[in-house]
């Protein structure tokens, strides 16, 4: 329900430029569009952070309300600036996605069912990008794009109320610890009743009890501390967050490098705006189906499905330079099928490495990278576009993808080396 307001909305940015009287230069409709997942970015180490300690639920309750609050201040909207603080709080505060699954990976520990449930998120987010723009449009025929925020924003109200029937979460690692800390000098306390004239520890005495106390106390801090650098520490090599995490960003990047700038390729082609927009709906059309037959028949993509996700993405790009449309539509269906690989292994790959316990900040991480992957993606078209033409999008995405691949051959060498390593060690 969140996806098909965030999604959709951003569509009609133009339209509602003009209802407010504000200037329509391509630099205002680029910004404006990419000012929510840059906040969003911004925001989303301190709203991971804010998950593990309060609660995954609670996070997701926020970010419901967050993004109801600022589509109702962009319903309201009466000049740009106006706008602008709607579109920051959508941002800021909404961030539904990586709320739902640190919730979900939290709830579910079966990491099989977890991967299937990451992929269904994501199928609704696809969802969304094809019934939004066909909704959406038909609406802006008849009323104010502004005046639909307001409508809109029932929908996350909705999943707000919704949600609040979800069974709460699990304390966090953070609290347990404390938790911990805190019954064990309680026991400290109870236990120094018995005074000795002579100060030496033995298994009764004051002192021993506060030694033993504090050793107790100094390993529940390092295990909590472990556990934590197991995320945010580590070089880039053993980390597989923040390897997961650099992937969402070359895919995010190779997707949106090709949106800011299709309507206008593809009208080179004498395309009517009808079919237009199946051709720009293909790649997901083609994502449901292959997820709705590897559902059906319970297929399993393996891990290297995810080299062969990236190469089926440059290749599917670089179709785009071709001058007969047939390739063109080609093009859209290999995207489309490079980017259901993509996720699924990814999807994969997230569930196996998942820390319940932490599950707030691995997720707000994976969406962190994933929206500046979107965000510096359409600053690179929106800057380069006018000195290279309606091309260069799709050669730029073709080429972050090479890179994704060349990035998964490094840490796959260096996976093997380690693990030789590792066993020459033992031998």
């Amino acid at each position: 329900m969140s996806a098909f307001s965030a999604l959709g909305m951003p569509l009609f940015l133009p339209l509602m430029l003009q209802e407010l009287d504000a200037p329509l230069q391509s630099s205002w409709v680029g910004l404006l569009f990419i000012l929510p997942t840059l906040m969003t970015a911004i925001a989303a180490r301190f709203w991971g952070h804010f998950a593990d300690t309060y609660g995954r639920k609670t996070s997701l309750l926020r970010a419901e309300l967050g993004l109801a609050i600022g589509f109702l201040i962009c319903g309201f909207s009466q000049s740009l600036w106006q706008l602008i603080i709607g579109l920051s709080i959508q941002g800021l505060f909404g961030g539904t996605m990586a709320a739902s699954n640190a919730y979900l990976a939290t709830s579910i520990t079966d990491k099989n069912a977890l991967k299937q449930v990451l992929n269904f998120t994501q199928f609704s987010a696809r969802l969304a990008l094809i019934t939004a723009p066909i909704g959406l449009g038909f609406l802006v025929y008849h009323y104010e794009v502004l005046s639909l925020y307001r409508v809109l924003a029932i929908l996350p109200l909705l999943a707000f109320l919704l949600s609040c029937w979800l069974k709460k979460d699990v304390v966090s690692a953070v609290n347990v610890v404390k938790k911990a800390n805190t019954i064990e000098l309680a026991k400290t306390a109870a236990n120094t009743q018995v005074h000795r004239p002579i100060d030496i520890p033995t298994p009764t005495s004051n002192a021993y009890t506060e030694t033993t106390s504090g050793k107790k106390v100094k390993s529940y801090k390092q295990e909590a501390h472990h556990s934590v650098q197991r995320i945010t520490g580590a070089t880039f090599f053993t980390n597989p967050y923040l390897f997961l995490s650099l992937l969402q960003f070359f895919l995010a990047f190779c997707m949106v490098a090709t949106f800011p700038y299709f309507l206008p390729f593809a009208k080179t082609f004498g395309l009517s705006t009808s079919q237009i927009g199946q051709l720009y709906a293909m790649p997901h059309v083609i994502y449901l189906i292959c997820q709705l037959l590897s559902g059906r028949l319970r297929i399993q993509m393996p891990t290297p499905s995810l080299t062969l996700g990236f190469a089926v993405l440059a290749v599917a790009a670089l179709l785009h330079l071709s001058d007969y449309l047939a390739l063109i539509w080609l093009a859209r269906v290999l995207f489309g099928a490079g980017m259901f690989m993509c996720y699924q292994s990814l999807h994969a790959q997230m569930a196996s490495t998942n820390q319940s316990k932490h599950s707030g900040k691995i997720f707000s991480r994976y969406d962190a990278l994933s929206k500046w992957g979107g965000v510096l993606a359409g600053l690179s078209v929106t800057l380069f576009v006018p000195m290279f033409g309606l091309l260069f999008p799709f050669v730029i995405s073709a080429v972050m993808a090479v890179i994704a691949m060349i990035t998964i051959k490094m840490h796959q060498d260096y996976a093997t080396s380690a693990k030789n390593h590792t066993y020459s060690k033992n031998i």
